[in-house]
């Protein structure tokens, strides 16, 4: 197998780490939680110190995963001298948070990157890159059963949640034969699935599903580009409902509706814009990322760039 190799190479490094810094993208998801948190997990076992750290706070609604208590935002953790440094789920390490941070670690650390986008700037020492899995969480999943680590229900738990988040619960293009086979063992492995579904599925409060509503409201639609678009404005936020709550839209916009290109537009805060690209035909909307300074893989992508949105009348546009 191509990755055989490679399994191999970073399980020793990580056996032979003194301190790994285990590193999860900001504004973390699914995916990036339960990669990480399996990794956490399985350090544990191993008797490897890891701190699993994260630019942002891991949202309450993942913590029913054993080990997502532990991750901090503390950036001096750079300064403490871990010898591996092992970022799961980010094509680049600006997307991770820590660009400007790794340049500061004494001694140079391995960088280990585990990941599936096809804009991966292969940016580690050791890269386990593959577009065509599901999700980082696949690949650690692969990972360990190579290596021949014992995966347990909090194991488990963590992977599936992985898979199911960027499969859309195997509604997406993402999903295929392999990740159905990965769930399929983890559920035999003791997968919490209740868990999962709980607190990534039915777990939309009222002010959320009423944010939606606005924002389906502002749904448009490009008949010759095939582009249906809508967008979040920073006062919806402030009217009462959690950003991170809005996340799925584009998400459910994908599997639900018949265009070739979601795009779902976002303000943030800081003065910037946010862009979540989806499709379920052939257009690879990474290439557009890349265009706005953003990446991630051909049926799911993002970027980010200053401004506000602008409505009009048959679209949007950022204006500086």
């Amino acid at each position: 197998m191509e990755f055989d190799f490679l399994y191999k190479s970073a399980h020793d490094i990580l056996k032979r780490a003194k301190s790994v810094l285990l590193v999860a993208h900001r504004k973390p998801d699914g995916d990036a939680v339960g990669s990480t948190a399996a990794i956490v997990n399985w350090c544990a076992k191993e008797g490897i110190a890891v701190t699993p750290f994260c630019a942002d706070p891991v949202p309450s609604q993942f913590m029913y995963m054993r080990g997502a208590e532990r991750y901090t935002t503390d950036l001096a953790e750079f300064g403490r001298g871990h010898d591996v440094v092992m970022v799961c789920d980010s094509g680049d390490l600006r997307y991770a948070g820590i660009a400007e941070h790794m340049s500061g670690m004494r001694h140079g650390p391995v960088v280990l990157n585990f990941d599936h986008h096809a804009t991966n700037e292969l940016y580690g020492d050791i890269n386990i890159v593959d577009p065509k899995a599901s999700s980082a969480s696949e690949i650690v999943y692969r990972f360990l059963r190579h290596v021949r680590a014992e995966i347990d229900q909090d194991i488990a738990t963590c992977l599936l949640t992985g898979i199911l988040t960027d499969t859309g619960n195997f509604s997406n293009p993402a999903t295929t034969r392999s990740s159905m086979e990965a769930a399929s063992h983890l559920l035999r492995r003791g997968a919490r699935l209740h868990d999962v579904a709980r607190n990534t599925l039915r777990n939309k409060s009222v002010g959320s599903l009423r944010l939606w509503g606005a924002v389906l409201s502002r749904l448009k639609y490009n008949e010759r580009l095939g582009v249906a678009s809508t967008a979040i404005f920073v006062r919806d936020i402030d009217a009462g409902a959690d950003s991170e709550q809005v996340e799925g839209v584009s998400n459910f916009l994908n599997a639900n509706l018949d265009a070739k290109v979601i795009m779902v537009l976002k303000e943030m805060p800081d003065g910037t814009v946010r862009g979540s690209l989806r499709s379920a035909d052939d257009v690879d909307v990474s290439e557009l990322a890349k265009v706005m300074g953003g990446g991630g893989h051909k049926k799911a992508a993002g970027f980010s760039i200053p401004g506000r949105i602008v409505e009009l009348e048959d679209g949007w546009k950022v204006e500086g």
